[in-house]
């Protein structure tokens, strides 16, 4: 069985990095969804910090509803990932 596909937006600075505003990722935990995002946009290759957690600049919210820092979080079917820079005005 294959990983679900899910719809991640990139907004703010991480739309300015990444190059593009949406894009599809696999994966079953925000881990291996934010592990796919850099494999596609290389200009996030500093989402994740050295220890799997999403990086103090950006951060991570399940269809806009919470945030989420736990990269090992199971990801809910049919929600959305979105992803944006927290730098001062970002």
């Amino acid at each position: 069985m294959s990983e679900p596909t899910v719809t991640v937006e990139l907004l703010g600075l991480a739309r300015h990095r990444g190059g593009r505003a949406e894009l599809t990722a696999r994966g079953t935990t925000i881990a291996e969804l934010l592990g796919s995002v850099v494999r596609s946009c290389p200009g996030l290759s500093d989402l994740v910090a050295a220890d799997g957690a999403v990086a103090g600049h950006y951060l991570v919210s399940i269809d806009g509803e919470r945030f989420i820092d736990d990269p090992a979080e199971p990801f809910p079917t049919g929600s959305r990932l979105l992803i944006l820079g927290a730098d001062p005005g970002g």
